[in-house]
């Protein structure tokens, strides 16, 4: 093997200086949580409005270069860990896995009001004028799929496929700056670009998924209220509630993956899937299925559209907060999701990879929000309208018990959805603590259990902030705030890789 492969370079010590920040701002969101929520908006509003241009297209670029690969005679059956390399997990677990470590809890959050946030406030919704009542409530779903649907998995592949390739392929650290620093080996600017790329990736998962540990938190809490009767609104209680989760996600982060993550993983999607067929089934079935039909459609005639369209003289509020903040997001959790998803791919081809890891759970998606966002749209337009008022008036965390509630056997279905939110949550905040753990060991290539467990310590504490403030703008702002500078890398990343695959064939083909 070449010194190029394996560079005798000493590590920067990444847990010490990442985590007094982390530690930093974890202080602050305890002693005044408004102040970091509240910044934190602020900055996020400003990138959104001045680099609108740059994150709309990062997806669809995505995707068009995990294509490219795929599709590449050349390249797709490139196997990740060499010839003889073969899978360590079976396709289904590793589809679980990679599903519940990716999408966490926003699928339950998000799924009966994703599509009502687009039908009342995009400016291709009810604000729209000369469209029918039917051209509203599509545009809303195929909106809905859009930001949950192929550009969004597109994100998650890239950053897996890239960062997979040069840990199998060339022994790199498993970090978001290796493959910067192995392609671009002879730029002076890659050694010290790729030491920022790798901090703002620990300090953005670390943002990130305690917004989503927050908004899991005060479901479960909104859940067990409509359950028992008895309020759980307090600041106390939905502090109590996130102590349980942290001493599960902890423990699922001290396990081995083969013994934790995968069993999380499996039973969540096994039970998100019970969930999703009793609805199907007892609720309006056909209705459902032309959702599906219509949805799919739109996919693959609006995406091109959607991923170009800033609205430039509509409401910006709109544009800000749900396509952009989305993306940015989606990015922001790219770098832990890649690394995980690098650790279970190895045996994979990248054609496999590439497919598997975007249509899959894209096609899972579509079939959720048709279910979950079709039937509160059909009961906005046609039926009470219940959930509709009950979603505008900022009971976001309740939408989805209430839709239970207007279902047969709800008395079964709301406890189920509460393992379901703990399920999501744990496996998430699992994988990313399994991911900060390698990207701040020693050799950036394995796990360390005991700085995995003081990550989900911090991530505990800034999740704190998000649930005294209480305000979805604040979730959408702190989940997606430190993830700005890596719409920049993801480009830089689809040229590494391209980068590197071009020198590669040759011997690949050697082999």
């Amino acid at each position: 093997m070449s010194a190029q492969e394996n560079p005798p370079v000493k590590r920067p010590n990444y847990f010490l200086w990442t985590s007094l920040l982390v530690g930093l701002m974890a202080v602050t969101a305890v002693v005044n949580p408004t102040l970091l929520t509240g910044t934190i908006a602020a900055v996020s509003k400003f990138f959104y409005l001045k680099f609108d241009w740059l994150i709309m297209w990062l997806p669809l670029a995505a995707f068009g270069v995990g294509l490219a690969v795929a599709l590449s005679p050349r390249f797709g059956n490139i196997r990740l860990g060499g010839k003889d390399a073969r899978p360590e997990y079976s396709f289904l677990s590793w589809m679980n896995m990679l599903f519940t470590a990716g999408i966490g809890v926003g699928i339950v959050f998000f799924g009966p009001i994703e599509a009502l946030w687009h039908y009342f406030h995009s400016p291709i919704g009810v604000q729209a004028a000369g469209l029918t009542e039917y051209q509203k409530v599509e545009n809303a779903m195929s909106l809905a799929l859009h930001v949950w649907g192929i550009p969004a998995w597109s994100l998650y592949m890239i950053a897996g496929l890239v960062m997979a390739y040069f840990t199998y392929q060339h022994k790199t650290e498993c970090t978001p700056a290796a493959p910067l620093q192995y392609a671009f080996n002879h730029k002076k600017w890659a050694k010290p670009l790729g030491v920022i790329v790798t901090g703002m990736a620990i300090l953005s998962i670390a943002m990130s998924v305690s917004s989503s540990i927050a908004m899991a938190s005060v479901q479960i809490a909104s859940g067990l209220k409509i359950i028992t009767g008895f309020s759980f609104d307090a600041i106390g209680w939905k502090a109590a509630v996130l102590a349980a989760l942290a001493a599960l996600y902890t423990a699922g982060a001290v396990l081995p993956i083969n013994k934790g993550m995968k069993f999380l993983g499996d039973w969540t999607i096994y039970f998100s899937v019970l969930l999703l067929l009793f609805v199907f089934a007892v609720g309006p079935t056909h209705y459902f299925l032309s959702t599906i039909a219509v949805s799919v459609g739109n996919i693959l005639t609006k995406t091109v559209h959607h991923s170009f369209e800033l609205y430039m003289f509509h409401n910006r509020d709109w544009v800000v907060w749900y396509p952009m903040a989305y993306w940015v997001w989606w990015v922001t959790w790219a770098p832990f999701v890649g690394v995980f998803l690098a650790k279970i791919s190895k045996g994979r081809t990248l054609r496999e990879f590439v497919f598997a890891s975007v249509m899959v759970p894209a096609g899972f998606i579509v079939i959720w929000f048709s279910v979950f966002s079709g039937f509160s749209l059909l009961d906005t337009v046609e039926g009470t309208g219940r959930l509709a008022e009950i979603a505008n008036k900022g009971d976001y965390e309740g939408t989805f018990y209430y839709l239970l509630n207007m279902l047969p056997l709800s008395g079964v279905t709301k406890p189920l959805t509460i393992v379901l939110f703990l399920g999501f949550i744990v496996t998430t905040v699992t994988s990313a603590a399994i991911s900060l753990g390698i990207m701040t060991s020693g050799d950036g290539r394995s796990e360390n259990k005991f700085r995995a467990v003081v990550w989900c310590v911090f991530m505990t504490l800034i999740s704190y902030a998000v649930i005294f403030t209480g305000k979805m703008e604040g979730i959408k702002a702190v989940g997606s705030f430190s993830g700005f500078p890596f719409v920049f890398v993801m480009y830089l990343w689809f040229a590494a890789l391209w980068r590197q695959l071009n020198r590669d064939v040759p011997r690949v083909r050697k082999e």
